[in-house]
């Protein structure tokens, strides 16, 4: 993140490395002497600034010199970052600073010296805070009597944009001053720059018995960070990601956890959270270190009440929580919370038992997706019922949906349908509540027919009651011999026919997953039922057997019901994407 050295200037560097006339402690005094008194303002003309080129200089130099070397040069080495530090320099100066000193400390970590270690942390801490500054360039007070920030309404440059770091590093763009309206350029490379080497410069720095010094430091440095992080709009994606990097590093040194645990907890709580993109799989080990650091945060946040959400409205409580419960799990390791299977069957029972709403269903079938991915099939047989009970009911819901004819039983209002607040509109003739419950829950059913059958045994006794497993207008005796084939017909099957009845014959060749690879579904969401047919036609053949035999018909030729041990990490891979992807809410999008 530092201005690089070209291939001109390295020349100049081992040039000088290589005069034997010029020992490495003078040519460090004499760097300290030209950043201490840069060349002067004459008249009206100003030479070219000076601090910079020299502090690259010294950052090539110092990565050339042996581990010996550095440890013989302590003192003058020290001497460059104590007086650079103090100086005005523009934050392309204080970048370097701190690559230089990471590069040092990585080599040369121990100083047998208690005096030397302690100069060593307070030269740390000063170029940390100034770095920090320059983070904090892109926030701003929301008043003058409060302590508050905000991130700035204003467009942020990402580094990886092309021929930003060109510009950035172009020394005769940059001011020796920084200013008070520096670019958000800047912040954002700072933000990037503290996230690859804080963490673990401070580790180094600071030796086992001396790290709480540290958390002061980390505190000051964080209060800079959070206010990027609790802004969730486009325009702030660029120090989004670098804050979500800098704080998964940290968080990963249980040391620090006194500096971010409670604002922490604070945004995982908040109502915009989920409102973010690939940074999910940052915050995935932010929240598995918070959960390891606290050992009763888990079991905490599982006997959390949606009441206490005070930030949610009261009709999306249960389902936020829910959605973080579910989170939890996800962001930790295969049987990481095995042990808590038993909370964790209690809450979700009691979310349906009590205030049961589309979107709570919605959130359950989430969760037991994760419990799939996270919690090995010997330790599920006690949640399969319930699991399949819950897709049965939904399923049922969505065939009184389809079809004209007055439910046979009040159903629909025992479990709330219809929206919690009853302001959202209708799109086609299904709730986009109720359409949001139906994708989770065929989502659910693609994942656990994506398992390879030997790791989910359990889910065969069930499969029938979902997929049609023979061809029953083939097999004309066992139709003759079952009296009434419409109770034991599979839920796919019924619901594929009262699509057709509804909407009519699917189009075979529009179908977005006519390749017919597990998983199935990677639809984020839907609009309308008449999405979810080609998922329906799919699965109303593909498991079909005729005389022992998978039925191959022409429009499921392509159709792979086996599971190779070759593809069951690529299937177990998508399906963690998909999972993921479903927990992100589209962020605020605010263009300027």
């Amino acid at each position: 993140m530092s201005p690089k050295a070209n291939t001109s200037q390295l020349i100049l560097v081992d040039l000088i490395c290589a005069l034997s006339t010029l020992k490495t402690d003078i040519i460090l005094q004499l760097i300290k002497e030209v950043v201490k008194k840069p060349s002067q303002i004459k008249g009206e003309e100003k030479s070219a600034l000076v601090d910079i080129p020299v502090l690259q200089f010294c950052n090539a130099f110092i990565q050339r010199l042996p581990v010996s070397a550095l440890q013989e040069n302590f003192q003058s080495l020290l001497g460059v970052f104590k007086e650079s530090v103090q100086l005005n320099l523009a934050s392309p100066g204080h970048f370097l600073l701190l690559s230089t000193l990471n590069d040092f400390v990585t080599r040369a970590p121990n100083q047998e010296n208690k005096k030397n270690q302690k100069d060593l942390q307070d030269v740390t801490q000063k170029i940390l805070e100034a770095v920090g500054n320059v983070a904090a360039s892109s926030l701003e007070q929301t008043s003058w009597l409060s302590r508050n920030l905000e991130v700035k309404a204003q467009s942020q440059i990402s580094l990886e944009e092309p021929n930003v770091e060109n510009n950035l590093h172009d020394h005769s763009t940059v001011s020796s001053v920084v200013s008070a309206s520096a670019p958000s350029v800047y912040s954002v490379q700072a933000l990037t720059l503290l996230a690859e080497v804080l963490a673990s410069l401070l580790d180094m720095v600071y030796q086992s018995d001396e790290k709480e010094k540290a958390v002061p430091l980390i505190s000051r440095l964080l209060y800079y960070v959070f206010p990027y992080l609790r802004n969730h709009s486009a325009y702030n994606l660029p120090s989004f990601h670098a804050s979500t990097q800098l704080l998964s590093s940290l968080s990963g040194y249980a040391y620090t956890k006194r500096a971010w645990k409670k604002e922490v907890l604070d945004l995982f709580m908040d109502p915009a959270f989920f409102q973010m993109d690939t940074s999910c799989i940052h915050w995935r080990t932010i929240i598995d270190h918070l959960l390891t650091h606290e050992k009763t945060m888990f079991k905490d946040l599982m006997n959390m009440q949606s009441s206490s959400l005070k930030l949610f409205p009261s009709f999306e409580q249960k389902a936020m929580l829910l959605k973080r419960q579910a989170f939890a799990v996800f962001s930790g390791e295969i049987d990481q919370y095995h042990l808590y299977l038993p909370l964790i069957q209690e809450r979700l029972t009691d979310n349906l038992r009590i205030g049961y709403t589309s979107s709570v269903g919605a959130q359950m079938f989430l969760f037991f997706r994760v419990l799939l991915l996270r919690i090995s099939p010997q330790h599920l047989t006690s949640l399969w019922p319930i699991m399949v009970t819950e897709l049965i009911q939904t399923f049922i819901q969505l065939e009184e949906d389809l079809t004209d004819e007055p439910a046979k039983n009040n159903r629909k209002m025992s479990r709330q349908k219809a929206s919690s607040n009853g302001s959202a509109r209708f799109l086609g003739d299904i709730h986009q509540n109720e359409l949001t419950l139906y994708l989770s829950a065929c989502k659910f059913l693609d994942t656990a027919l994506s398992f390879p059958s030997d790791k989910m045994q359990l889910f065969q006794m069930y499969r029938w009651a979902f997929v049609p497993e023979v061809d029953m207008q083939s097999c004309s005796m066992i139709s003759d011999v079952m009296e009434s084939p419409r109770e034991c017909k599979p839920h796919v099957a019924r619901i594929m026919d009262l699509l057709k009845l509804k909407y009519g014959e699917p189009n075979i060749n529009d179908e977005p997953t006519k390749n017919c690879d597990f998983p199935l579904l990677d639809l984020h969401s839907i609009s309308n039922i008449t999405q979810l047919i080609p998922f329906f036609n799919i699965l109303n053949s593909a498991f079909k057997t005729q005389s022992g035999r998978l039925l191959n018909t022409h429009n499921f030729k392509s159709f792979k019901n086996t599971y190779p041990t070759s593809s069951g990490t690529r299937i177990l891979k998508l399906l963690e994407e998909y999972v993921e992807r479903d927990f992100i809410d589209n962020m605020e999008n605010e263009s300027l």
